[in-house]
């Protein structure tokens, strides 16, 4: 069977998803989404593929998200039709502190969905399936449910190679010295392994400093097997937010050192397995460890096993700058914002008001700065809530897009590609058009300067009130920062590029005044710095680092409070310091 178009127009007119560089994805029913090749792409090879994989559908797993479909404009093969998720989000998620706490998914859960993609992994390596693009953005989950996505990309032995792959998440052995890669399934078990990894300790297992040499790159330290788990490690500086991983067996550690380090291609879904079904909980440090120890690991100073450090008790001088607590609440879960924070009863609450809105699942909360207005979002559109807890508007917006909330602004992404500015007053909700967009990142300085860079495949276009930038940049961008200078009036962008460095770029109205990849960062996430003065200030272990752009200078400043995950604010004067659950002022 087939689902039949009589134009390309007809599919456009549909609700876009979202878009990549081979396909568009649109919403064709409730159940189905559409994935529509664009021109360029092979068609006649995704073609055949796409029938390959709808013939042995009934043999993958049921969390495939597969062809079920062909799509034809006019009997044109054109695409297929899928299942559609509702809420997933990418397997990336699972390395960020934030949605783990909001999504209440302890270490055991995470090992609990990584066991489940080694065993359907093996599960479609056994029907000579191999998936090529093993990374944390090529899976999806829903709570503890996982997804395979991108069907259309994998490849068959002795049939078709993958059409995808992530440098970071692919073993060294595969390059070719012709440039091509061998794909294979004992290759995807090293690339499984580092993607596991990362799930379970949120770093990436070449990740970290290499104090010997701090510019080699993560694919030159994967080459040179140059880990954070063999004999390398007391050499390596891992972030301090990180903590241990010595609650994993001592097996599945083997099992990454002689893979890491050795070059070994192990399958280790067994040992995870095993680790699963032996876990343990501690109530000190509040984490599932293999109960085959005597005691948690982290408790037995014995077993020589050391705990993350614990930020020291501030001693403040009489000379040196002070440090002083705003805010520090015992039912605070996660700090989110300037304005409000996450309790343990998973609502969100007003700092100066205390007003509260519990937090559904899938949805997240913003208040106006007076707590008078409380804006509601979901994948496809944001509610606004008065005071009377009524909802006085609903706003469409593109499915899963960037959003901004600053006060009683609004500024979001509408399903035409349009960035709007929405003022919530009291006579009525005024929206205005910025401008069309696509794919955008965006941030807006206090004083409503907008900073727009739409994304498209190898081109970012940069929108600034000042001047359009055209930026080419290569591969997928996870982590970024925006950050406006309100010393100097400029805008800094900050994103990681595919070889774990990253790239620093600062506009200065009509010109770009930086532009380099030497400056590596701490903070986890990147967001979390500030930009003033010329000075870009980074959050490390108990220091702030100062790198000032224009005299190519940075000093460090010692702070007992702030480790990789504090933000930064900096006024000028002094910095406000936001931990997962504490505000400093210090300065």
């Amino acid at each position: 069977m087939a689902i039949n178009f009589t134009s390309r127009s007809r599919i456009e007119s549909l609700n876009k998803m979202t878009e990549g560089g081979e396909a568009t994805i649109y919403e064709y029913d409730s159940k189905r989404v559409i994935k529509i090749f664009k021109p360029n792409v092979d068609l006649a090879r995704k073609k055949e593929k796409v029938n390959y994989f709808i013939s042995i559908k009934d043999q993958l797993p049921k969390n495939v998200i597969g062809p079920e479909e062909v799509v034809t404009v006019q009997g044109k093969f054109v695409g297929y039709a899928m299942r559609k998720l509702i809420d997933a989000e990418d397997l990336h998620m699972l390395t960020k502190p934030k949605y783990l706490t909001a999504a209440h998914l302890s270490n055991q859960d995470v090992l609990q969905i990584v066991a489940d993609f080694g065993k359907d992994l093996r599960k479609l390596h056994s029907t000579g399936i191999i998936v090529g693009d093993i990374s944390d953005y090529n899976f999806q989950i829903n709570g503890k449910c996982n997804y395979f996505i991108d069907v259309d990309s994998w490849g068959i032995e002795g049939k078709y190679t993958p059409d995808a792959y992530t440098e970071l998440f692919t073993c060294p052995d595969c390059y070719e010295s012709n440039g091509s890669i061998k794909f294979s399934k004992e290759n995807e078990n090293y690339n499984f392994a580092i993607l596991a990894f990362n799930m379970l300790t949120r770093i990436h297992p070449f990740g970290g400093t290499y104090f010997p040499d701090k510019n080699l790159s993560v694919l030159e330290r994967m080459k040179r097997r140059i880990s954070i788990v063999g004999k390398h490690k007391e050499d390596i500086k891992i972030p301090k937010i990180i903590g241990s991983w010595k609650w994993m067996s001592p097996q599945l550690e083997k099992d990454f050192v002689e893979i890491f380090e050795q070059g070994k291609k192990i399958d280790i879904t067994a040992d995870l397995q095993e680790l699963l079904r032996n876990m343990k909980y501690c109530n000190t440090h509040d984490i599932y460890y293999y109960s085959k120890f005597n005691e948690c690991p982290l408790c037995n100073e014995n077993a020589k096993i050391k705990a993350a450090p614990v930020v020291a008790k501030v001693v403040q001088t009489a000379n040196g700058p002070q440090i002083t607590v705003v805010f520090s609440g015992s039912d605070c879960a996660y700090i989110l914002s300037n304005t409000h924070y996450l309790n343990k009863s998973n609502e969100a609450v007003h700092f100066e008001t205390g007003r509260k809105l519990a937090v559904e699942r899938g949805k997240k909360v913003d208040f106006s700065n007076d707590g008078k207005i409380v804006f509601v979002t979901d994948d496809d559109s944001i509610q606004v809530f008065d005071e009377k807890n009524q909802v006085t508007a609903t706003i469409e917006r593109m499915h899963k897009s960037n959003y901004l909330v600053k006060d009683k602004k609004l500024y979001y992404v509408d399903k035409g590609n349009n960035l709007i500015k929405l003022s919530i007053t009291k006579t009525g909700n005024m929206p205005n058009y910025l401008g069309q967009v696509y794919n955008p990142l965006f941030e807006v300085s206090d004083e409503g300067k907008v900073f727009i860079v739409s994304m498209y495949p190898k081109t970012a276009i940069v929108t600034t009130s000042d001047y359009t930038f055209k930026v080419d940049y290569n591969g997928r961008i996870n982590e970024y920062a925006i950050k406006y200078d309100r010393a100097t009036q400029k805008w800094l962008f900050v994103y990681q590029l595919s070889n774990g460095k990253y790239r620093t770029m600062v506009f200065n109205k009509n010109r770009i005044e930086y532009d380099d990849d030497v400056i590596m960062y701490n903070a986890q996430p990147l967001g979390n710095i500030d930009f003033y003065n010329n000075t870009i200030y980074d959050s490390a272990d108990g220091r702030i680092i100062g790198t000032n752009i224009a005299k190519n200078t940075a000093k460090e400043f010692e702070c007992s409070v702030v480790d990789e995950s504090s933000r930064l604010q900096f006024t000028g004067r002094r910095f406000k310091i936001y931990n997962k659950n504490n505000i400093y002022n210090y300065g």
